[in-house]
């Protein structure tokens, strides 16, 4: 999986540089955002700008990859193209997650 990171403030903000989040991929990242957690970042932005479309796997590895954050962590989704917004929606999982249009907004809120 294509992902990069950087660190603005008191945030980690991890890319996904792939159009695809499914089966083959969704595993890599959970692990990347359980290692940040393990590693001490608490406030994450996911941007998924890039990502055209999401499986049920790569929705599923959300949900625990959120759950590892300590106490007073943060997990925040950014920049959803609309079909997998629509997934979000349909999935419920926007009740779940902090989504904001883009990463800026995301790190105001």
């Amino acid at each position: 999986m294509i992902l990069s990171q950087k660190r603005v403030g008191d945030f980690v903000i991890l890319r996904v540089g792939e159009s695809r989040i499914d089966a083959a991929n969704a595993a890599a990242l959970q692990e990347s955002v359980s290692a940040l957690a393990i590693k001490g970042s608490i406030k994450i932005i996911l941007d998924l700008s890039s990502v055209l479309f999401m499986d049920s796997c790569g929705l599923a590895g959300l949900v625990p990859a959120a759950r590892c954050l300590p106490a007073g962590g943060c997990f925040k989704i950014a920049g959803l193209e609309p079909k997998v917004e629509q997934i979000f929606k349909l999935t419920k999982l926007d009740t779940i997650f902090e989504i904001f249009s883009s990463v800026d907004e995301a790190m105001i809120s």
